[in-house]
């Protein structure tokens, strides 16, 4: 009866985010190594961790930074790592087809996408619209990117593909020079790339991609899948303390009263460096972490008809949002703090 009581002030306490970290300590914990791209849009692990509610769910997180994404994918295919933070890309539907016991458990970073169609500042009165992009030079950050099937789907919504136009593959670090040098004439970039090239003149905007798509999904959570049937409490515990840092970002991101400490802690983690950057509009990423069956399955199809991917994947085999349901039922509702924010995204 004394053990029952005690259990019931803990779950009282953790409740309202008081005493987990030490009734954590005292048990078990679990190591979780975690494949990241340290980014903005990755804050909120940096944020999880930092504020102990990886800790706080018997966690012992371990991340590792992944430079190539066919590596990531068999480190954690093989449960070398045991989730992997990435984008959708052709690799990951190559490995399920490929029996890789892997999924998609999680979102990461969707719309809106703070992207930006950008082209040469000497073409705006050639090129104003997408029709315009008819064989026009595009650099893209990779051939079977999510960043080439984002494109595509603009292209598709006024009647062209990318085999309309000449595709350049390029790291976006290369954008300035390769805009100012006049070897591209458009390329689809992301923050905080678009900002520099707009502030320093180098490229102008064409289109918004969040104005003419919408429930883009272009980064996710992978876990290994073996892993997740051995050790389900420790998959459900990551992704709790993951979803209480993305809660916090998302707060953060809509100008509640917590940006100043989020702030601090992606300055002082090394995310991002720059305080000018975390004034500009910031990518968001679900609150609740559900990704929809339907989008992933969309790229999947894409990727499959443009080459990149061989074999089928059931849509089954796609997305599992069991862990993060699971994390949103102990949590409850997200609800915006600051109501006077206007900005879309991150809910």
């Amino acid at each position: 009866m004394r053990e029952i009581y005690r259990q019931g002030i803990v779950a009282a306490l953790c409740a309202v985010g008081v005493g987990c970290a030490s009734e954590a300590s005292a048990q078990a914990t679990e190591k979780v190594k975690v494949g990241w791209v340290p980014a903005m849009v990755s804050s909120p692990i940096m944020i999880a961790k930092e504020k102990g509610y990886f800790t706080a769910a018997g966690i012992e997180l371990e991340l590792e930074s992944v430079t190539t994404a066919t590596d990531a994918m068999a480190h954690v295919g093989t449960n070398r790592m045991q989730v992997l933070e990435g984008g959708v890309q052709a690799n990951y539907f190559n490995a399920l087809a490929s029996k890789y016991p892997i999924i998609i458990a999680g979102d990461r970073a969707s719309t809106p996408l703070g992207h930006l169609v950008m082209i040469r500042p000497d073409l705006k009165d050639e090129i104003k619209s997408l029709k315009d992009l008819k064989g026009r030079t595009i650099s893209l950050a990779g051939a079977g990117s999510i960043i080439a099937y984002e494109m595509d789907k603009l292209l598709q919504t006024v009647g062209l593909s990318l085999k309309d136009t000449t595709v350049k593959v390029m790291p976006i670090p290369q954008l300035p020079v390769a805009f100012a040098n006049k070897v591209i004439d458009a390329a689809d970039v992301y923050a905080p790339m678009t900002h520099q090239l707009e502030q320093q003149g180098i490229a102008v905007r064409l289109v918004d991609p969040d104005d003419v798509l919408t429930n883009m999904v272009v980064a996710v959570s992978i876990i290994n899948t073996d892993w997740a049937k051995q050790k389900p409490a420790a998959v459900e515990g990551f992704f709790l303390a993951l979803l209480r840092g993305t809660r916090d970002y998302c707060q953060a991101y809509h100008g509640g009263k917590n940006r100043t400490e989020i702030e601090e802690i992606i300055i002082r983690t090394g995310i991002e460096k720059r305080p000018q950057i975390l004034a500009l509009p910031w990518p968001s990423r679900r609150a609740t972490g559900v990704v929809d069956p339907a989008a992933i399955e969309d790229v999947h199809v894409w990727y499959r008809a443009n080459g990149f991917v061989k074999g089928e994947v059931p849509r089954d085999r796609l997305v599992d949002n069991t862990f993060v349901n699971a994390a949103n039922a102990k949590l409850g509702p997200f609800v915006i703090e600051n109501k006077a924010s206007k900005l879309q995204g991150c809910t």
